[in-house]
């Protein structure tokens, strides 16, 4: 499952070890040229989680986050929800 949000494509997905979801964001944006770089962060361990679903929404959460900083002195914040992309 993968969301778009402010030109980055973020893939919330956890890990499963010992019992618990570990919270950790992908998050991708390739340029628009022909000479096409990509960009990509890793966040990991985010926080441990009893359930699929609150790590999902913590490393989602973070990644808004982390976009808003890094895009601020551009665009100003967006506060829209990322819309899901299916792949």
């Amino acid at each position: 499952m993968e969301y778009e949000y402010g030109g980055w494509s973020i893939d919330p997905m956890p890990d499963f070890s010992l019992g618990k979801f570990s919270a950790h964001a992908r998050i991708i944006r390739a340029s628009s040229g022909c000479d096409a770089d990509t960009e990509m962060h890793i966040e990991r361990d985010l926080a441990w989680c009893n359930s699929e679903d609150e790590a999902i929404q913590i490393a989602l959460n973070w990644a808004i986050d982390w976009i808003n900083t890094r895009n601020a002195s551009v665009s100003g914040r967006q506060t829209d929800r990322p819309t899901f992309a299916q792949r």
